[in-house]
């Protein structure tokens, strides 16, 4: 889990704009190719945030301890702009051979792991029924001595006393590691490495995007925001991040175009010239801008589905608003030809589509109470 954590702590800083890292004086090779990479951009924000999304409902809730609070969400945006600044300032005082080289590491193996998971629904079904039958256990723990309990009250049932006892002997244990998995990942690792050494040895942008989907998938899954209202808070104060770097300074800009990691998605402007193969010039998109509003729609397909209709409508909504949002900033930055801080339309559009529509149906105060644990919580007081 905490993979995801750092990779989204990391990346949205990194490129959180729509750009094109050509040069800008060269001449567009055909407008026809420039709509093919924008629409092929497009699909590869949409993908991700889809499949996240419904990978992200939990039948029991998430963990208290994983869940988003105001606070992480108030610190992120000083967070990121701390990596930000740091590897601006790496690049132009260290130069970016050595730090790509370090970063192209620390990705490609994240990659591979998010990669390997990504791949599991996708592989399972062609795997003989027999590959997942019989899973591996890998289990590193660090015995502990613990203190004797205290002498229990009176009113303790056995019942309780067992499950005490229970609970000590699983923190004597004092498990570091604790991982199962089959032949069907072990499969899924072979695909996701041999992906791994492609674009290690080629950076290819084709391998740049299996990973960047994969990255996507992983983090949307992973991250509960918690409440409508964490998200809104984290999308806003994005808002002004993002356009402060991009607009107010150049350090937004140089890092996405040095930073050569997988953090973003990327798709040749010139295809119908020279191929899918050997391209050079290509539109990128960052990650941050399909993680980060892919976590707050993810957010809202949790919240349709406790309404116990059988309706995705606000995800729905939302999730158009998305395509909306995308639309206009690609528009923008092409009309413009500039950079554009994708945020500044999608954060709005995500943010204000599912509280208008709430207002409008009168369910805010629902939209509003939804918590990712108090639903967990809220089971929980059921089965009492």
């Amino acid at each position: 889990h905490t993979h995801t954590h750092t990779m989204a702590d990391v990346e949205p800083p990194l490129q959180d704009v729509v750009g094109d890292n050509a040069d800008a004086a060269t001449v567009p090779d055909s407008e026809v190719g420039f709509f093919i990479a924008y629409g092929a951009l497009l699909l590869m924000a949409l993908l991700p945030i889809f499949v996240g999304s419904f990978r992200s409902v939990r039948p029991n809730g998430f963990k208290k301890e994983d869940i988003m609070t105001k606070k992480d969400a108030a610190m992120f945006p000083v967070f990121a702009s701390c990596a930000l600044l740091g590897l601006y300032l790496l690049f132009k005082y260290v130069g970016p051979e050595y730090i790509n080289i370090l970063m192209s590491v620390y990705f490609s193996v994240l990659g591979v792991l998010a990669l390997t998971q990504a791949l599991r629904p996708l592989v399972e079904p062609l795997c003989p029924a027999v590959l997942s039958r019989e899973p591996f256990f890998l289990l590193f723990t660090q015995p502990r001595k613990l203190p004797e309990p205290d002498a229990a009250a009176g009113d303790v049932t056995e019942e309780q006393k067992a499950q005490a006892e229970e609970e000590r002997k699983v923190a004597a244990k004092g498990v570091l590691v604790d991982f199962s998995f089959d032949y069907v990942d072990v499969v899924c690792f072979v695909l996701a490495a041999v992906a791994g050494a492609w674009y290690w040895l080629t950076k290819h942008w084709l391998a740049n995007n299996l990973f960047g989907i994969a990255f996507s998938m992983s983090g949307i899954a992973l991250i509960p925001l918690g409440s409508f209202v964490v998200g809104s808070l984290l999308l806003a104060l994005l808002f002004v991040y993002d356009v402060f770097w991009v607009f107010g300074t150049d350090v937004m800009v140089t890092v996405a175009k040095s930073f050569d990691a997988p953090i973003k998605v990327l798709f040749p402007k010139d295809v119908l010239a020279t191929g899918l193969l050997n391209t050079t010039k290509c539109s990128m998109l960052g990650l941050g801008d399909i993680v980060l509003p892919g976590i707050f729609i993810a957010l809202l397909l949790r919240f349709d589905k406790t309404r116990g209709k059988d309706s995705h409508l606000y995800f729905t909504a939302t999730f158009i608003a998305y395509v909306v949002g995308l639309v206009t900033t690609i528009v923008v930055m092409h009309t413009f030809k500039a950079a554009q801080p994708a945020l500044l339309y999608l954060s709005p559009a995500c943010t204000l589509t599912p509280f208008l529509l709430a207002l409008g149906r009168g369910e805010l105060k629902e939209l509003l109470a939804y918590n990712d644990e108090a639903e967990e919580e809220n089971k929980e007081k059921k089965t009492e």
